[in-house]
C-alpha cells in the first residue's frame, strides 16, 4: 500500500453524497509536537527508512525547496535535488537560487530539460493534464517532471495557516483539488513517492501552528486570507528553525512563458497563456462548488481559546 503521508493521515477527494464538495482531511496527532525543523528533520528520515529506492527532492527555486533541503540535508539522508530546467533559460532565473543552496550544503543535484514552449503549443501538456486530472498547465509540467524520475520524489508544498471567518475556520495552503493532483500522479502510477512534504505528519503540520507568528492566527486575531502575506510565511520558515532568506521576488518559474505568449499575441499580464492553456483545463475539470477542510481542533491548541472537536470550512467556489 502506498504511503504518500505518514500513516496515509491526509484524506482527499470529492464527497460521494455530495459530488459537487470536495473534502480534505488531516489525521490527528500521535505524539508531542517538536519544532518545525525538528519535526522536518523527523519526516526526512523516515521517508528513508521507509523507502527503498533512491530519494529524489523535485525543487524550485522557492524557501519552501530550500526548506525541504535543508531538512534532508540535516537528516544526513542519501537524496539527489532535482530542477526542471526550461530550454533557453526561460526559467534559470527562479531555479538558480536553490542550484546554489544545493552545492553549498553538497547536495546533489541533476536537471531535466524541457522545450516548454513546445510542451504547451504541441499539446503535451493537455495529455498529461487529461491523464492526472489535473486543471493547471503548470502543474501539468511538473507532472511531466515526476514522469522522468526514476527513485522516490518528492515534493515541498508549504506549511498551512489557520483564517478565522466568524463561524469557523479556513486554512490557507492546504490543497485543494488542483493541487491534489500531486497526490493523483503517484496513486494512477501506484508510485511511492511524496506529494506534499510539509504535510507529511499531523505534527510536522501542527508545529507551524505553535510559532510566535502564528498565534494570532490561532487567537482569531486574522479573519483575511490577505494578511497571511509571504512575509509572513517567510517568518513562520526562520521562527520553526529554518536558515532561510526571502527572495527578492516571489516566482512560478513560468513568469517568461507567460511574458512570450503575452508578447506574441498583444496581450499583459499573462491572459494570453491562461486563455490559451489553462482555460482548456479548467473547463475539462470544472472546480467544485464547495470545499470542506476537516483539520483537528489539537492543531490549534495552543490558545485557550479555541474549544475541542474539528475544524472545517464550506466554501462557495
Amino acid at each position: 500500500m502506498l504511503e504518500l503521508t505518514q500513516n496515509n493521515h491526509f484524506i482527499y477527494g470529492r464527497v460521494d453524497s455530495a459530488p459537487d464538495t470536495f473534502l480534505v482531511q488531516c489525521g490527528a496527532l500521535t505524539r508531542e509536537v517538536e519544532t518545525p525543523f525538528s519535526e522536518a528533520v523527523y519526516c526526512a528520515r523516515y521517508i528513508h527508512e521507509t523507502q527503498k529506492e533512491k530519494i529524489k527532492l523535485c525543487l524550485s527555486g522557492g524557501i519552501d525547496s530550500e526548506s525541504m533541503l535543508q531538512a534532508f540535508a540535516a537528516a544526513k539522508v542519501p537524496c539527489e535535488a532535482v530542477f526542471l530546467r526550461f530550454l533557453n533559460n526561460l526559467n534559470q532565473f527562479d531555479i538558480s537560487t536553490n542550484i546554489e543552496k544545493c552545492e553549498a550544503l553538497g547536495v546533489s543535484y541533476s536537471f531535466v530539460d524541457l522545450d516548454v514552449l513546445h510542451f504547451f503549443e504541441s499539446g503535451k501538456f493537455y495529455e498529461v493534464a487529461q491523464h492526472y486530472a489535473c486543471p493547471s498547465p503548470q502543474l501539468a509540467a511538473h507532472m511531466w517532471l515526476l514522469e522522468q524520475i526514476d527513485g522516490i520524489p518528492i515534493l515541498a508544498g508549504n506549511p498551512i495557516a489557520p483564517i478565522w471567518k466568524a463561524e469557523h475556520w479556513y486554512f490557507v495552503g492546504l490543497p485543494g483539488e488542483l493541487h491534489t493532483s500531486y497526490f493523483n500522479f503517484f496513486t494512477i502510477n501506484q508510485r511511492a513517492g511524496v506529494p506534499w512534504f510539509f504535510l507529511y505528519s499531523p505534527e510536522l503540520i501542527a508545529s507551524f501552528l505553535k510559532l510566535e507568528v502564528m498565534q494570532k492566527y490561532v487567537n482569531r486575531q486574522i479573519t483575511r486570507e490577505e494578511e497571511y502575506t509571504y512575509s509572513e510565511k517567510v517568518k513562520s520558515y526562520q521562527q520553526g528553525g529554518f536558515r532561510v532568506q526571502p527572495r527578492v521576488n516571489k516566482f512560478t518559474g513560468f513568469e517568461l512563458v507567460r511574458q512570450h505568449y503575452d508578447k506574441k499575441h498583444g496581450r499583459q499580464y499573462g491572459t494570453a497563456f491562461d486563455e490559451l492553456f489553462r482555460r482548456p483545463l479548467e473547463k475539462l475539470f470544472p472546480f467544485p462548488e464547495q470545499y470542506l477542510q476537516l483539520v483537528p481542533q489539537s492543531y490549534l491548541a495552543v490558545s485557550d481559546n479555541v474549544s475541542e472537536g474539528m475544524s472545517n470550512k464550506m466554501k462557495e467556489k
